[in-house]
């Protein structure tokens, strides 16, 4: 099929060749939009970050970084998903959310997982605390508002408790409640004593309405599919 006819030094295109050639330069365009897509992506330029977090980190210690992220890079769209620790190693396992955060273990080899921040687990309860109130046996025999399981609350207290003898599984769980905040209003209600987030807990205790026993650490981690890239094992 013929797309030009030879006119002297020139060409000229025939009806296919015309057709054709609009076709040719419509295809060009959306190669050049296609590339420039590419560029504002890799270059942070547009684009959506999925992120998933647990309740403590996403109600506060996220929100400060989004809002920097968001000013740095003000044409990412942020999409931010909350649930416990469980939950959220979930949504990153099955590629709903790009990353997660989360504050308690996750023992999932999909994942790729790093620490990134420190916080306080804080031992708290209605009243001052007294030196015999914190003993392992005291410990075991109080009464406990607890975060629900699957919580990384929830788990990081388990851990701690158990690495001074005390035994989760037979505590005195006088409530068992889905969120910090309901829990932090539960013990300042006298219901029993609870470990928190230093986070959830400081406004509390600057009040005098929570007082603090001995404070744990526990680290905030990130999550992502293991496919997308690993880390160091010393980083994780």
């Amino acid at each position: 099929m013929r797309l030009f006819h030879r006119v002297g030094r020139g060409i000229v295109l025939t009806e296919a060749g015309t057709l054709f050639l609009a076709e040719a330069r419509t295809i060009l365009d959306r190669v050049t939009a296609a590339e420039t897509m590419l560029d504002d992506l890799s270059g942070l330029k547009r684009g959506t970050l999925r992120v998933v977090a647990s309740q403590t980190i996403a109600a506060y210690w996220l929100p400060p970084l989004l809002a920097a992220f968001r000013e740095r890079f003000p044409h990412i769209e942020i999409v931010l998903e909350i649930g416990n620790t469980t939950q959220v190693a979930a949504h990153v396992q099955a590629g709903r959310s790009d990353l997660g955060i989360v504050e308690g273990k996750v023992d999932n080899p999909v994942l790729a997982q790093w620490p990134i921040a420190q916080d306080q687990l804080v031992l708290v309860q209605s009243t001052p605390f007294e030196a015999h109130s914190c003993t392992p046996e005291a410990l075991q025999k109080a009464r406990w508002i607890m975060r629900e399981q699957g919580s990384g609350t929830r788990s990081t207290l388990d851990d701690c408790l158990r690495q001074i003898g005390v035994e989760p599984e037979t505590l005195h769980e006088a409530l068992v409640l889905p969120s910090n905040e309901s829990v932090r209003t539960a013990v300042e209600a006298g219901a029993g004593i609870a470990g928190l987030s230093s986070l959830v807990v400081a406004p509390a205790l600057v009040a005098g309405t929570l007082h603090a026993a001995p404070r744990v650490l526990r680290a905030a981690g990130v999550l992502r599919p293991a496919a997308q890239g690993t880390v160091p094992q010393s980083g994780r």
